[in-house]
């Protein structure tokens, strides 16, 4: 059966997970794939082309409903960065994949469409709910850069449902009396697991957009 670009897509994502976004080069893919390097170009256009075909697969398993139906727009807003997050963690380097993508895809369109539906409920204007959607959006894609770049980390990545290790575990000593509010913040609570951090870093980014579209529909 002739090669499709789904084929090359597909090979792709699993070059991807297995060897991360460094190790993912057009030889190693055409090596796969059984094929001439030259031969994936009848497929894709470019190295760029291809990261992008791989930037909306990941969006696409964002599911399409992201909360409950009919529930307030800061809990959907939550839901949709809690989905974003868990489609990023679900590849290797996907966070480094979707920041890196140029173009846009219908997955990349429709989860930025969706967004904006959500934010949109706030009453704000609209330059208001752009700007929040890119917070939330910049929010999400930086966190998961951080994990994803942890030497903590292992090829797999994070467990987006919660079995992450503490935040933390591995740090190396430092001077608790030069650096007094970090040494209390360490030995005063537990560590965090990645997904706490995000959940209150999360929190902190909603109420601050109640606040900040709460203003801009009230103008």
């Amino acid at each position: 059966m002739p090669l499709q670009r789904t084929d090359v897509v597909d090979a792709a994502m699993r070059l991807l997970d297995d060897t991360g976004l460094d190790g993912l080069s057009t030889r190693r893919l055409a090596t796969e794939l059984g094929v001439r390097p030259g031969a994936l170009y009848w497929h894709v256009a470019s190295k760029q082309d291809l990261l992008d075909a791989l930037a909306e697969r990941v969006l696409g398993e964002v599911p399409e409903q992201a909360g409950p139906a009919g529930a307030h727009w800061t809990e959907r807003t939550a839901a949709l960065a809690r989905a974003m997050r868990a489609a990023m963690l679900a590849h290797r380097d996907g966070a480094r994949l979707l920041a890196g993508a140029s173009a846009l895809g219908p997955n990349r369109l429709g989860f930025a469409e969706r967004l904006m539906e959500v934010l949109g409920h706030s009453g704000a204007p609209l330059a208001a709910t752009a700007a929040a959607g890119d917070a939330v959006m910049s929010y999400v894609t930086g966190f998961v850069l951080q994990e994803q770049s942890s030497p903590q980390i292992g090829p797999e990545g994070f467990d987006p449902d919660g079995g992450d290790g503490p935040r933390g575990a591995a740090a190396a000593p430092f001077d608790a009396g030069r650096f007094p509010h970090l040494a209390a913040r360490l030995t005063q609570w537990s560590p965090d697991t990645p997904r706490q951090t995000f959940a209150a870093g999360l929190e902190i980014l909603v109420e601050g957009l109640t606040v900040y579209l709460g203003k801009a529909a009230a103008a």
